[in-house]
């Protein structure tokens, strides 16, 4: 959404193109606004193409990816209910000085998406930044899992490639499917121990895959919330 978002703020793309690569294979995405933010009907959902012409003529400045986790909200300054309904999804897309925000809710293979008002967000690390803090994070942890003998965790299967849109370079495209293994891997690696014998070495290894998983996170909102073009502004 974030990326097709940002493309068609700079007219990378066109409303039915960005629909059909944000649906990708979901049965559907729909769009509910009970608060008329957007100035939807606020009692039925909107067709996500209708939403997406209203969103591109709302935000001209682009938008910004968040995957908020307990303690970690960023890029969110609020409203309460909006970061409560983004830390239950896992996932947030702001509009940086529309004050829109849309929060997925998954329901079966299809998709809806609330619109809440929203404070201006805080702008996200630049690629370059994320990418920096993501190298040091997976040395950090190979240094530290390998001084413990424990491992890391299961390989997952490798993820399919980010559907980024136009606009975003390849370094972005890679850094984004890095991201999402790494994502991918921390979180099966959380689900055992990894072989730890003592609560010390349990705890070590979890800090040390939470502060992958957290720099992986924030390098994949980074790859999608800049473009080619104006960047976003605090």
């Amino acid at each position: 959404m974030t990326a097709n978002l940002n493309a068609l703020v700079h007219g990378l793309i066109d409303v039915p193109r960005a629909s059909q690569a944000i649906r990708a294979d979901d049965v559907a995405h729909h769009v509910l606004d009970p608060e008329s933010v957007l100035e939807l009907d606020p009692l039925n959902a909107t067709d996500l193409a209708t939403a997406l012409t209203a969103l591109q003529v709302s935000e001209r400045d682009g938008w910004i990816l968040g995957l908020p986790a307990p303690g970690a909200l960023p890029p969110l300054r609020g409203p309460r209910h909006l970061n409560e309904a983004a830390l239950q999804a896992g996932e947030v897309v702001v509009a940086n000085t529309a004050g829109i925000g849309l929060v997925p809710l998954r329901v079966g293979r299809a998709v809806q998406w609330r619109i809440y008002p929203a404070e201006r967000p805080f702008a996200p690390a630049s690629p370059y930044e994320a990418e920096r803090d993501l190298n040091e994070a997976v040395l950090g942890a190979a240094k530290a899992l390998t001084a413990l003998d424990l491992a890391g965790g299961t390989r997952p299967p490798d993820p399919a490639d980010t559907r980024l849109a136009p606009g975003y370079s390849s370094r972005q495209r890679g850094t984004a499917n890095r991201a999402l293994y790494l994502l991918a891997a921390c979180d099966a690696a959380l689900r055992d121990d990894g072989g730890s014998v003592s609560s010390y070495e349990a705890e070590v290894r979890s800090r040390t895959l939470r502060t992958v998983r957290a720099a992986a996170s924030q390098a994949l909102c980074s790859a999608s919330s800049w473009i080619d073009g104006p960047t976003p502004r605090v």
